[in-house]
């Protein structure tokens, strides 16, 4: 049987043959968590602006380091849904995916378009959902030979 597509919003634990569009918008830096393994924390959005959050374990982190890529658009199918614990959830009944190996990811970017630079404005540049802290500044130098 074929995955169905389906959106972001009707994943859940249950969900098994699936496939969905979506964007990367936010990948941490992996992290160490005390006792436990490395993780690090993605956050998808899909057409319909639906958004979920999202990681990577261990090997995994080095294994999909350049298959998922900030601002790059995927097909992805059959990663594992998993509920997200409630003193993680920023909202009831909340599901992250489970990037493993699994998961099959297609990237939708083609290469020539995902080279160019992205300009952004600060203002409209989205705070790190999983961090409310400030955690280092910017230094801007400029130089009188670029002008």
């Amino acid at each position: 049987m074929k995955p169905e597509y389906k959106p972001l919003k009707e994943l859940n634990d249950k969900t098994l043959k699936y496939k969905t569009k979506v964007k990367v918008i936010h990948k941490s830096s992996p992290q160490q968590s005390p006792n436990k393994p490395r993780y690090q924390r993605l956050l998808f959005k899909d057409d319909e602006g639906f958004t979920m959050k999202g990681a990577l374990f261990d090997t995994d982190i080095e294994k999909y380091a350049e298959a998922l890529e900030r601002n790059g658009e995927y097909e992805l199918s059959n990663a594992m849904i998993s509920a997200v614990p409630p003193q993680h959830a920023s909202k009831p009944n909340e599901y992250s995916i489970i990037i493993n190996a699994r998961a099959q990811i297609s990237p939708l970017t083609t290469y020539a378009t995902a080279l160019g630079p992205q300009y952004q404005a600060f203002a409209t540049i989205p705070r790190d959902p999983f961090n409310t802290e400030l955690i280092g500044k910017l230094d801007i130098v400029v130089s009188q030979d670029t002008f």
